[in-house]
């Protein structure tokens, strides 16, 4: 079955996000904003961490999105952006 997250589910007293496209986002939403995240923007972590959780079939436990939040959030990937390369550092660190 497909997760399907909402805002609350995220940590949002532990990392601040915006839930409206922030300063350094234009309006181009096109193909950059399919392949990049912005990790302070609440709705590109959801969609990010939902998708992650579906391609894997990690259980749908808010411990689970948390991990992959946090991380997602590491400092170890504050210059990861790229979908693909952020989805294969924590494929690796998953072990999946």
């Amino acid at each position: 079955m497909a997760i399907k997250l909402k805002k609350e589910h995220l940590q949002n007293d532990k990392y601040n996000y915006t839930w409206s496209r922030d300063d350094g986002d234009s309006s181009y939403t096109g193909t950059k904003d399919r392949v990049r995240i912005d990790k302070d923007e609440g709705y590109e972590v959801l969609y990010f961490i939902q998708s992650f959780m579906n391609e894997y079939n990690l259980d749908a436990t808010i411990k689970n999105v948390h991990i992959v939040e946090n991380a997602l959030q590491h400092n170890s990937r504050s210059s990861i952006v790229m979908r693909n390369e952020l989805n294969n550092s924590l494929k690796n660190q998953f072990d999946l």
